[in-house]
């Protein structure tokens, strides 16, 4: 059985979210071409479950490990957390990444997300010749939404300013994650009046993507 796992990294909710409309396109569509696959949606701005920190207590909890020592409660909670999620990050055969274009970036949530999941000796392991992925059967595309254009032809300077996609691309390929693909629904803001239509375009693309994503 193939595991899809979609990774929201969005404030609003579909309605108010054409990333989000985009992705809610391609899971029905991915359902339709795949019925048999499993698919899991994990919401970092969920308010019952926020995407766990990277922070003191999980390095805290790690230093304990390694030399032996018992865990107090809270860590031994919070590295349990980090974990889970962290497991069904590598559970996955897919993974779908949705989010807006934050000032030519990630929104900080999923940067959080992606400081999770980059663990040495569980995603990719250090050898003498250099870093070597652990995941190179994983499948990844990332949706994401912009106001502006960053990858049109007519505009290429402009390629250079969004360090998002790049970004990810290039911590998945440290993961050994070679299958990439990106979709990109820009100039939201940009020609305002053509919105719907760029919607409805980046939905087609979301449904192409579907069938042999």
């Amino acid at each position: 059985m193939t595991n899809l796992l979609m990774i929201l990294a969005h404030p609003h909710t579909p309605a108010a979210s054409v990333a989000l409309t985009v992705a809610t396109t391609f899971r029905t569509a991915y359902q339709q071409a795949h019925p048999t696959d499993t698919v899991t949606v994990r919401d970092l701005y969920a308010t019952n479950d926020p995407v766990p920190a990277l922070g003191n207590t999980v390095f805290e909890a790690w230093r304990k490990q390694k030399l032996g020592e018992p865990l107090t409660t809270t860590e031994s909670q919070t590295l349990t957390r980090h974990q889970a999620w962290l497991a069904e990050f590598m559970h996955a055969d897919k993974v779908v990444f949705v989010n807006p274009m934050y000032n030519h970036f990630l929104p900080a949530e999923l940067k959080q997300y992606i400081d999770l999941t980059a663990v040495a000796r569980q995603t990719f392991k250090y050898t003498p010749q250099g870093p070597v992925g652990l995941l190179p059967n994983t499948k990844v595309l990332h949706i994401q939404s912009a106001g502006g254009f960053y990858h049109s032809s007519a505009h290429p300077e402009l390629n250079q300013t969004e360090f998002g996609d790049a970004y990810l691309q290039d911590i998945t390929q440290l993961y050994g994650i070679t299958a990439y693909q990106s979709l990109f629904i820009e100039g939201l803001d940009q020609l305002a009046s053509q919105r719907p239509q760029l919607v409805t375009d980046a939905q087609h693309q979301a449904r192409v993507l579907a069938d042999t994503f």
